[in-house]
């Protein structure tokens, strides 16, 4: 079984997030700061919760 690179799957979940906002801003022309404020922290635990899932070696 191949090992996942956690590293790259952590910077890729990011990425993603950033581009998703960006994609909101230029459909919808506005993004609610005030819930950006608490959905960002949010996500960055969740992310680093599965970065540290994932790499967890499984002996």
């Amino acid at each position: 079984m191949r090992r996942l690179d956690v590293t790259a799957l952590v910077f890729g979940l990011l990425l993603s997030a950033v581009a998703l906002v960006a994609l909101w801003q230029s459909v919808v022309g506005r993004v609610d700061w005030a819930a950006l404020k608490i959905a960002a922290p949010l996500s960055l635990v969740v992310v680093g919760v599965v970065g540290l899932a994932l790499s967890r070696n499984r002996s």
